[in-house]
């Protein structure tokens, strides 16, 4: 084994120690989980008949200041 080898050997152990040391995942139970079912389904939210009346713009005379 030559020092490049050797030195990804130790680079290798040095990346997958912590992967080795953790404990593995539980395993999921063997029962059927029951899952969640989303359905689309109308409002029932019915439009307006009587149209929305339009405001009408307001004249108004502000004062300014000029800036120096």
């Amino acid at each position: 084994m030559n020092d490049f080898e050797r030195l990804l050997e130790l680079r290798l152990k040095h990346l997958l120690d912590p992967v080795v040391a953790t404990v593995p995942p539980r395993r999921r139970s063997r029962t059927p989980r029951r899952l969640t079912v989303l359905t689309v389904q109308s409002a029932g939210i019915e439009l307006a008949v009587e149209a929305i009346p339009a405001i009408e713009p307001v004249p108004v005379t502000a004062q300014v200041t000029a800036v120096r």
